[in-house]
Order: structure tokens, then C-alpha cells, then sequence
């Protein structure tokens, strides 16, 4: 093979089903077909025709499925936009008329309810089945699914991490979640890429690096499990490659687990919207302190996070509405101006704060009261 590190030969066979499948399972049938390159803008030229598995096939690969992830020390999803176009967000790669993909209509795309794959994934989260989670989307549909904070690497930003703005193509990631995603780079030893065109992004490394090492060193590292309607440059090299929808994988996977019944978890009510956490004036995760953090409206508050591009940025705190904060931030433009732009804040934050299981805080007050707590 051309790219360094992938140096074997690929039967057809394993194109289709990866190469801990079965060469005597049919290869799955295109069900849309579409002229369209998949992610033209990004350099991938695949045409975005979507193919599926046979029923058959389908079930004897999650029954593969189960037995990695049952084996598997250290399991990371890495999600693409795919994974939520079944709430009704748009993705980039869909281009066929007729996908097989059917999503409702949204006023706007906070409205979206997570779908049930993000459900099986905290579900696997709380069994101990999967470990962490690298998110290229933004829209925080598995914390609203119950999947833990202190879990997730938001690493192309988060509408409800006023400190992680969507990062933009030609950007630079922010150098704390790219340290913490190399250190999961080296850890994963099975990937589940889900719903991804695996189209150039730095952060493909999750799903690249573990299918990688799994031709070197299997059964020490597993690999890759791809999951997607559309072919991606990581086809060839997976350990498993399954085309369904997304929902329809997990369906039959959280069965198999034996998860029992799978939902969206609710988020924990903690009245008020002032609370004692155990973190410093900046922000910092530190048990030997109790700070006041004040979320009611009009609160003044400030990104502390070093590594935020918008770090330093003065706010206020404007509505609290359902699972969401609103703030009011004046934050530096491209051309240098003071903006006021409104960042939204998930509700989560605050029960992971409360449990402090986060390192750092996105916001705190100006002036926060800290008090330290007695070591008797």
C-alpha cells in the first residue's frame, strides 16, 4: 500500500466487510446512489453513494462487534456528523436524494434530541464498555444523551462551551484538547468511527492510528471498526467494516450487550443556579477549596481556560433556559475589534463542576468567593 505504516496486501473481500470479517459474506448493496464527490471541499473525491449490509451479514458483524468491544481495554468513539443526522442536523457528506437516512425537521439545530445511538453510547459509557469519546460535531447531543463531560474531547469546539468555540477549517485546534487527544491516540486499542467521511481532518488520527497498529501488533491493539452508509479512505483497513444506519447498528448492539433499557439519561437538578464546587479563582480543579460560582443572571463572569482562543473574554451571564445558559461575552474579532457575541453554556457543566470530575471550569466569576476547606 501507498500510505506509510499500511504495508499488506487488501483483498476485495475485505474492503467491503474488514479484515476480521468473513470473505463469504455478500458485499452490501448501494441503496442511494449519487454523483457527488462525499467531502470534495476537504479532498475526498469518493462519490457518496450509500451502501448497505444484508440483515444476515448485519447481525454475524455486530456479533464480531461484541466480542472486540468485550475484549477491548480501552474503547474510544470517534464521531462524525453522521451520528446526528438522524436528530435532524445536517451533515456534509449526505448528498443522494434518496438517502436511506431520514431526519425530522428542526427550527433550529439546538432543538435537537439526541438519537438513539447517542443513547447506546452513555448506556456502554455507564456498563464500563466504552471509555471516551473524541466528537468532531458541536452539538452536545450525547451530554443531553447522559454521556459524562469529563468523557468527551469537544476538539473542533462545542455550541455549549462558551471557552471552545467551533473551530473553523483553516484554524488551529486548541493545544489542551490536542494534548488530550494524542494521549487517547495511544491509549485506544479499539476505535469505533462513526458516521465520518474520514476526510483529512488532524483529528482522523483516532480512528487512523489504532487500524494502524492493529496490522503490526494484533491482538494487542484491535483496531478500527468503521461504521458508515458511505465508503471512506479508511475502508480498506478496518477491522471491521459495517454499512447500516447508525441506529440500526446500535439497536442490535445494546441487545447484544445485554444493556437493557436504553434512554436518554436526564440530567441531574441541582436547585439554584449558585453552587459551591470544588475549584479555585482560576478555575482549576483543586479539592483543598470550595469557590462560590454565581450562574444567576447578571453575574459578571470571564473565560479562563489559557489555551481558549477567546481566553480573558469579559461576560455576563443573560437567561437560563431548559439544559442551556446563555452569556453575553465581548471577545475579539479576526480584525482586532471588541464584539459582543452570545455563547451558550450547557447545564451539564454544572453537574460535572459539582462532582468535579472536569479540570477546569470554562467561566468563573470576577472575584469569586474561595474558601478553604479544613484538612481536619
Amino acid at each position: 500500500m501507498e500510505e506509510e505504516g499500511y504495508e499488506f496486501e487488501i483483498e476485495e473481500w475485505q474492503v467491503w466487510h474488514g479484515f476480521a470479517g468473513n470473505k463469504e459474506w455478500a458485499a452490501p448493496g448501494c441503496v442511494a446512489e449519487s454523483t457527488e464527490s462525499a467531502r470534495a471541499d476537504q479532498g475526498n473525491h469518493i462519490k457518496a453513494n450509500e451502501f448497505m449490509d444484508f440483515d444476515e451479514v448485519l447481525n454475524e458483524k455486530v456479533d464480531l462487534l461484541v466480542s472486540f468491544v468485550r475484549l477491548s481495554q480501552f474503547t474510544c468513539a470517534y464521531t462524525g456528523a453522521g451520528l446526528s443526522r438522524a436528530s435532524g442536523i445536517p451533515d456534509y457528506a449526505s448528498k443522494s436524494d434518496n438517502s436511506v437516512v431520514k431526519a425530522p425537521k428542526l427550527k433550529s439545530n439546538l432543538d435537537a434530541e439526541p438519537t438513539y445511538a447517542h443513547c447506546v453510547l452513555t448506556a456502554m459509557e455507564r456498563a464500563g464498555l466504552l471509555h471516551h469519546l473524541v466528537q468532531q460535531n458541536h452539538d452536545g447531543l450525547p451530554q443531553k444523551a447522559g454521556f459524562p463531560q469529563e468523557k468527551i474531547n469537544e476538539i473542533h469546539g462545542a455550541w455549549y462551551d462558551p471557552s471552545n468555540p467551533v473551530v473553523q477549517f483553516s484554524e488551529s485546534l486548541r493545544s489542551d484538547l490536542f494534548n488530550w487527544m494524542l494521549e487517547a491516540e495511544q491509549r485506544v486499542d479499539l476505535c469505533l468511527c462513526l458516521g465520518t467521511s474520514l476526510s483529512g481532518m488532524n483529528a482522523d488520527r483516532m480512528a487512523k492510528s489504532p487500524a494502524k497498529r492493529s496490522r503490526k501488533q494484533f491482538p494487542d491493539a484491535l483496531g478500527t471498526v468503521v461504521i458508515n452508509l458511505q465508503q471512506t479512505p479508511l475502508d480498506q483497513f478496518a477491522l471491521i467494516r459495517i454499512w447500516a444506519r447508525l441506529d440500526d447498528v446500535f439497536r442490535l448492539l445494546a441487545q447484544k450487550l445485554e444493556l437493557g433499557e436504553v434512554k436518554k439519561i436526564p440530567l441531574p437538578i441541582h436547585p439554584g443556579d449558585v453552587y459551591e464546587v470544588p475549584y479555585n479563582a482560576e478555575g482549576y480543579l483543586d479539592q483543598s477549596v470550595r469557590m462560590v460560582w454565581d450562574l444567576r443572571m447578571g453575574s459578571n463572569v470571564m473565560i479562563v481556560i489559557k489555551e481558549a482562543k477567546n481566553y480573558g473574554a469579559l461576560g455576563t451571564v443573560a437567561k437560563k433556559r431548559g439544559e442551556q445558559y446563555s452569556l453575553f461575552l465581548e471577545e475579539t474579532n479576526k480584525k482586532g475589534e471588541k464584539t459582543t457575541v452570545m455563547r451558550l453554556f450547557g447545564s451539564w457543566w454544572v453537574d460535572a463542576a459539582l462532582r468535579g470530575t472536569v479540570l477546569c471550569l470554562p467561566v468563573v466569576n470576577i472575584g469569586a468567593q474561595i474558601t478553604p476547606i479544613d484538612p481536619k
